[in-house]
């Protein structure tokens, strides 16, 4: 699948971003610990010491963004190419609105009211990947197993032969779930740092 050279860009920057703040944040965390937060007496470290970590997880990332672009790790940004696509409404504006309401009621904790707007948008767009596929990760967060498994073949199915490495990665999905049954937390692709 061919995928323009912005969202290479738009997907660097932002997981980089990420993996520096969950870096800073853990640091922090595990300094004032270390430091004396909850033992006593406090240690003190100088300033630097709090980049340690920001800085560690942002070169971790470094190194595995040529899994995502180029290797293993392709199918994952392929979905999350044609999900921001969706959510940007350049695939359908009606499926974008719908796609949006569901991630800002997923964010808030409305997972009941995000899975049923997704059972309805999958019966008004049956041909669109995105859709069924955001359904099984929702069935997953619902505790569904088989429902997350017919969502992941049925977007499996509607891929073209020409998207292997987004097959693969569905395919995975498929795999996870029967052996580990479903996650209650984010499958999203590549968004390591973001709940989903």
């Amino acid at each position: 699948m061919k995928v323009p050279l912005s969202h290479y860009i738009y997907f660097w920057i932002i997981n980089s971003i990420m993996a520096f703040a969950t870096g800073l944040v853990m640091g922090y965390f595990a300094l004032k610990t270390l430091g004396g937060y909850f033992f006593k007496p406090p240690i003190e470290f100088p300033p630097w010491c709090y980049f340690i970590f920001p800085c560690g997880f942002f070169f971790i990332f470094q190194f595995m963004t040529p899994s995502f672009f180029w290797g293993k790790r392709r199918g994952e940004f392929e979905y999350s190419f044609l999900e921001k696509s969706a959510l940007k409404k350049m695939i359908n504006p009606e499926l974008g609105s719908r796609l949006k309401e569901v991630k800002r009621e997923l964010k808030f904790g409305g997972v009941n009211s995000a899975h049923e707007k997704l059972i309805a948008a999958t019966k008004v767009f049956p041909d669109n990947f995105v859709t069924h596929f955001m359904f099984a990760l929702s069935c997953e967060r619902m505790g569904l197993a088989e429902a997350a498994i017919n969502a992941y073949e049925t977007a499996r199915n509607l891929l073209p032969e020409s998207a292997q490495n987004l097959t693969t990665y569905v395919t995975k999905q498929i795999c996870r779930v029967k052996s580990e049954g479903p996650s209650k937390m984010s499958t999203a692709p590549g968004l390591q740092y973001l709940m989903w």
